[in-house]
Parts: C-alpha cells; structure tokens; sequence
C-alpha cells in the first residue's frame, strides 16, 4: 500500500486527502467483536486501520482542487512567446516546463503541481505583402502557435500503471514597442528593446493510477491480518486557459550568451478534479475476514488573476540556442521553470 501512495505522490507531487476509510470486520474468528478495543478482534481492525492511515495523506483534498489548476496553467509560462530573440524570418522551438503551488524544494507538500510541454512556431510578420496595418509596423510584430499532445501509459512497477494524457494549445503574439540597441557590432553587446505579448493558452491534464497491493500485513498479539485482492486508483483532471499579458527585455553578451526578464498578468479560467478510490479484502487468523473501502473526490478553481515576473538566460549558436526560464508568481506561492531548444533565422 505504502508504495502505491508513495507512486502516486510522486507522481502528481501533491498530497492527497486525509481519506474517510472504513474497516468492516464480517467474521471475527479470533475474541471478541470489531468494535471492542478490549477484544482481540477489536484490537486487529484497529491495528488495520492504523496501518492504513499511516499511508494516507493527512491534509483535506479540497485544498488541492485550486492548487492543482493553479499550478496547470503556470507550467505553461514562457511556452507560449518568445523574450530572447528578435528573429528576422522564423523560430521553431521545443520545450518543456513544470510548475509548483508550493515550496519547490518539498513538492510532496506543495498545493499543487503541473506540468507542460509545446512544439512553437513563430514567425515574423513582415514576411506579409503589407508593412503596415494601421499604426501597427508588421515587422516589429511576431506571432507564435504552440501545440503538444502526449499519451500516458506507463507501468510504474509490476503492480502500478500510470495513464492518462497531457495536451495544450495556444496562439502569441509578440510586438516591439522600444527599438534595441547594438552597443558592441556582430552581437557581442546589444540590448534588444522592450517587446510587449499576449494571446491566450489552454492547457488540460489527465491522469489515472492504478494499484494492487497485496501481502500487507497487520498484527497484534499473535493475530494476524493479510491484504489480497485490494486496488487503489487516483484520478486527477485539470484544464486551465490564460489570458497573459507580458513585458520583456534580452541582453546578448559576448555572442553566445542572452539573458532576459520582464513580469506578466495573466487573467485565469481553470477547474480541478481529484478523485481517489481505495477498496479490499483482508483475512487472517482464525478465520478472520474483513472488508476496506474508502474514497474522497474534490473539486476546485483556479485563482482569477495572476501577477508574475520571470527571467532567464540563454546560451547561442549559429541558428540553434538553448535556454531556461524561470517564473515566479508576485503575491502567492507559484513557482515554475522551463527549458528548451530554438533554431531560428
């Protein structure tokens, strides 16, 4: 059992709930009757239920619900745009990225966790036939789409499998609203303006773990109680689309380094929904013979409005970069990162 709970915390990085679970005692077998701890068999299912709760999280899984949406849509923080380059024709990036609701460094506590990845491709407008639509000069505008879809179906152990999908979408665009600065020819000195980004993002994630665990086993005095035939699953479905609106700056130095910052807003709308499901047969001495069920569900949303500031640095190549980011959110507990991998022209 501990290493289902265990998987499934790893997994998903979040505590789950402090479970209603019920021990129902059909035959005795040895002395006495369930609900007397002066008994035997009292003693046992006590000793049962003790050994189940020390295995199950001790915090209320309402709490969850917000944390898990909040951290689903953070993930995807700087997969959408673009805040180290100023391309001329094109960029096609990979990249990843998860999130905390939390204390990075002690993810097992935290609210809530998410993750996220996205092929992007960005190019620059003044490849159109037109120069200018209004005020608005197409060269210095930029546009991204970023999309990734991923199956899970993974074996964790030869009595855990993990399933379930992560997939999102979302369409940027990106304008300069200050002119750089090239203070050093052949970018070894060159600050690249102030650009300005929004667009929207949608992000989902499902998942579902299932478990046997068998063989456990409780005793007390002499008597025993075995676990068989017992399965856990937990089910988590989140989905979260943002609104950002962001300020970058880069500075590229020497070539081959860019490092680059700036602070967003992004407007919120996501849901969570955990589900966890515990249930099996236990039997021991004397004919003993018991039943465990339990199971919690909640729900939550994602917090409306969300204030941020990120930075990074990136390391250059003719054509190819790799860089990581990180984000952290101004006023709550957030916290992300990302990486990835550009070529552009």
């Amino acid at each position: 059992m501990k290493k289902l709970m265990m998987s499934a915390i790893l997994l998903t990085s979040f505590n789950a709930s402090a479970i209603d679970f019920d021990v129902n005692v059909t035959t005795c077998g040895v002395a006495g009757t369930q609900n007397d701890l002066g008994t035997l068999c009292g003693q046992l299912k006590q000793e049962i239920k003790d050994l189940v709760g020390e295995d199950l999280p001790d915090a209320d899984i309402g709490e969850y619900g917000t944390g898990m949406a909040n951290a689903n849509g953070f993930a995807y923080k700087g997969l959408g745009s673009d805040y180290s380059n100023n391309f001329d024709y094109f960029v096609i990036r990979a990249a990843a990225g998860g999130a905390v609701d939390g204390d990075m460094d002690d993810a097992e506590n935290a609210d809530g966790v998410g993750i996220g990845a996205s092929a992007t491709i960005g190019i620059n407008l003044d490849l159109l036939p037109v120069d200018k639509i209004g005020p608005v000069d197409l060269g210095k505008m930029d546009l991204f789409i970023s999309m990734f879809s991923y199956d899970i179906d993974n074996d964790i152990d030869d009595n855990t499998n993990a399933s379930g999908e992560i997939s999102s979408f979302s369409v940027m665009a990106r304008y300069q609203i200050v002119d750089g600065k090239e203070f050093i020819a052949g970018n070894m000195l060159e600050w690249g303006g102030i650009f300005l980004h929004t667009g929207f993002q949608r992000s989902s994630w499902d998942a579902t773990i299932k478990a046997t665990f068998d063989d456990e086993t409780a005793e007390i005095s002499g008597a025993q109680a075995t676990f068989s035939d017992s399965q856990a699953k937990l089910t988590l479905e989140t989905t979260t689309t943002t609104i950002p609106i962001e300020v970058s700056t880069y500075l590229r130095a020497g070539y081959i380094f860019t490092f680059f910052g700036g602070a967003g807003f992004d407007l919120v709308s996501g849901t969570s929904e955990v589900d966890i499901d515990l249930g099996g047969d236990i039997s021991g001495t004397s004919g003993f013979d018991a039943e465990l069920t339990a199971g919690d569900s909640a729900s939550g949303d994602a917090d409306a409005t969300n204030f941020r500031g990120f930075f990074g640095a990136q390391f250059n190549i003719p054509f190819v970069s790799v860089y990581a980011q990180m984000n952290k959110g101004l006023g709550n507990d957030l916290v992300g990162v990302n990486a990835g991998v550009k070529i552009l022209w």
